[in-house]
C-alpha cells in the first residue's frame, strides 16, 4: 500500500501564531538592535547616559510589552513575567558594559523576593500535581504525557510550563536511568520497538564519541579560556545527560494496548493515543518502503520501520519541543511485528 492520504478531511490547517507574538518578538529585536546601535555610536561622554537607558529598555520596557501584548490578552500566567525579567536581566548583564552590572545585581536582589514567593507557590502545589499525575496513571500508564498533562493543569498550560516540564522528564530518565518501569497489569500488552531498528548499536556509537568530544574539546579550550571550557564542558555533559534520557525513555516507554485503546510512541519523542476501532488497516512493510507526504514516521531511526497505520479518522501526534501533528497514517517499528499485528486484529 502507498502511503498516500485519500480521506477527505486529511487537509490540516495549521494553527496560526497570534499576532502578539510577532509584535512582541518585533519589540524585542527593536529594543536590541537600535539599543546596540546607539550605544556603539555614543560618544564617551554620553555613552554612560545611554547604556543606563538601553538597560532600562531591557528590563523593564520590554517586560511591560510582555505583560500587555501577551500576558493579559491571551490570559498566560501573570507568574511568567519573572521569567521574563529574569532573561532579560541575563541578557543585560551580558551585552551591556561592565559598569552598569552592578545595576543589574541590584535590580535582580529586588526580584529575589517575589520570586521566591513564585516559587514558594510551585512547591505548594507539589501535592495536587501528584494527586493529578496518579489519577491519569490509573488510565494510561505513560510518564511523560501524564506528568506534562497534570503540571499543565495545576500550574497553568503556559510554554514555560510545557519547557519546564520537558526538561525535568528527560533529567528524569538521564540522571535515574537505572531505575526499572512501574510493573503493568497483566490486562496491558506491551511492545517494544527499537530492537530491530538497531538504535542500541547507533547510541553506543554516540555516547562514545560524545564522551571524547568532551574530553577533547575541553583540554583544547582550556589551553585558550579556562571559564569557556567549564561553560562547554557544561553544555556538553547536558547533552548528554539528554541523549541518555533519550534511549532511557525508548527502552522503558513501550507501545501499549490497554483495553479498547492504543499508545503509540517512541520514548518521549512522540506520542499518540488511539481508539483501536480507529484502525483501519495494519500491515508489514519493509525499508525499502517510500511513504508520502503526511505520513508520521515515528521510528528511533528515520529509515528503520516495518509497521504502517492508516485510521479511519485522522488522530493527533504529540510531539516534544514542536506542535501537534494531525495525519491519517503512522510508519514506525515494532519488535515482534507479527505478533502485534495478530493481537490487533485479534481485538
Amino acid at each position: 500500500m502507498n502511503c498516500y492520504l485519500s480521506h477527505p478531511r486529511m487537509t490540516f490547517s495549521t494553527p496560526a501564531i497570534p499576532k502578539n507574538v510577532w509584535f512582541t518578538l518585533l519589540a524585542a529585536c527593536a529594543v536590541l538592535c537600535v539599543g546596540s546601535f546607539a550605544l556603539h555610536q555614543a560618544t564617551p561622554v554620553k555613552r554612560d547616559l545611554i547604556a543606563t537607558a538601553f538597560l532600562m529598555d531591557i528590563v523593564i520596557t520590554f517586560p511591560a510589552v510582555y505583560y500587555f501584548l501577551l500576558i493579559r490578552p491571551l490570559k498566560l500566567k501573570k507568574w511568567s513575567i519573572f521569567l521574563v525579567f529574569s532573561i532579560c536581566c541575563a541578557i543585560a548583564y551580558l551585552i551591556l558594559p561592565d559598569h552598569q552590572r552592578g545595576y543589574i545585581i541590584q535590580l535582580r536582589k529586588l526580584s529575589i523576593g517575589l520570586e521566591a514567593v513564585v516559587i514558594i507557590y510551585a512547591i505548594s502545589r507539589i501535592r495536587q500535581v501528584r494527586k493529578e499525575y496518579r489519577e491519569l496513571q490509573n488510565n494510561i500508564p505513560d510518564f511523560a504525557y501524564n506528568f506534562q498533562k497534570s503540571m499543565a493543569t495545576v500550574l497553568g498550560n503556559h510554554p514555560a510550563v510545557k519547557f519546564l516540564t520537558t526538561e525535568l522528564t528527560i533529567l528524569r530518565f538521564g540522571l535515574f536511568c537505572w531505575i526499572k518501569p512501574t510493573p503493568l497489569s497483566h490486562q496491558i500488552k506491551k511492545f517494544t520497538g527499537y530492537r530491530e531498528s538497531g538504535y542500541p548499536a547507533i547510541f553506543g556509537v554516540i555516547l562514545f564519541a560524545c564522551c571524547i568530544e568532551l574530553v577533547a574539546f575541553h583540554l583544547f579550550l582550556n589551553h585558550y579560556s579556562h571559564t569557556a571550557a567549564i561553560i562547554v564542558s557544561v553544555l556538553t555533559a547536558y547533552s548528554l545527560i539528554f541523549i541518555i534520557g533519550d534511549f532511557s525513555a525508548i527502552l522503558k516507554s513501550p507501545v501499549l494496548i490497554v483495553d479498547n485503546q492504543i499508545l503509540l510512541r517512541t520514548g518521549v519523542r512522540w506520542r499518540a493515543l488511539i481508539e483501536l476501532d480507529n484502525i483501519a488497516s495494519i500491515e508489514k512493510v519493509k525499508d525499502s518502503f517510500k511513504p508520502e507526504d503526511g505520513c508520521f514516521k515515528g521510528s528511533p531511526m528515520k529509515n528503520s520501520f516495518n509497521i504502517l497505520f492508516t485510521f479511519n479518522e485522522p488522530i493527533n501526534v504529540e510531539r516534544i519541543y514542536r506542535k501537534t501533528k494531525a495525519t491519517n497514517q503512522i510508519l514506525m517499528a515494532i519488535d515482534d511485528a507479527d505478533g502485534f499485528i495478530a493481537l490487533i486484529e485479534s481485538r
